[in-house]
């Protein structure tokens, strides 16, 4: 009897389980991810990594994580930010460059589980290819919307980026 009783109660803990874990932690999300994600064993409380290398993101369902970022991505970060001005590009303009791909066929680039195409002058998209069929949802990353000036000094300056501080 009491063997009976301890096998029900354990097949009580095996449903009710994963119900109180899927609230906390949303297992589909994870299972749908198509990148490499590491969960690490200790528990952050949030806010309290203020390092360069964590990044605030949130789920569909406005949960909030904290990502590290690989220290590869954070040097080429920094490495890039602390370019001077001295270092700057010397060769053929941008158009010059681009001249080439105007009549030329998209570019195709397949990156693990994604595809990129590249349509110079019309868009950028991503999507996934199985047995050389689109499968699932195919994601507009960007639009050509108009030719730049490049040489227009002011208007490089007003489209540079800016990086917001960093915390320390």
């Amino acid at each position: 009897m009491a063997a009976s009783l301890c096998f029900k109660r354990f097949f009580v803990f095996l449903f009710i389980c994963p119900l109180f874990a899927s609230g906390f932690l949303n297992l589909e999300e994870l299972n749908e991810m198509k990148y490499g994600i590491q969960i690490l064993p200790d528990p952050v409380i949030m806010g309290q990594t203020q390092t360069e290398e964590v990044m605030l993101v949130s789920n569909k369902f406005k949960q909030m994580y904290e990502c590290r970022l690989p220290a590869q991505a954070v040097r080429f970060h920094q490495d890039s930010s602390s370019e001077t001005e001295t270092d700057t590009y010397s060769g053929p303009d941008v158009p010059v460059l681009l001249q080439p791909m105007q009549d030329a066929p998209c570019l195709l680039k397949t990156k693990d589980w994604w595809t990129y195409e590249f349509c110079n002058g019309k868009h950028i998209k991503q999507y996934h290819i199985e047995d050389t069929e689109v499968k699932g949802e195919v994601l507009f990353l960007g639009y050509y919307e108009s030719d730049f000036d490049w040489t227009n000094e002011t208007a490089k300056v007003h489209r540079a980026p800016q990086s917001p501080p960093l915390s320390s």
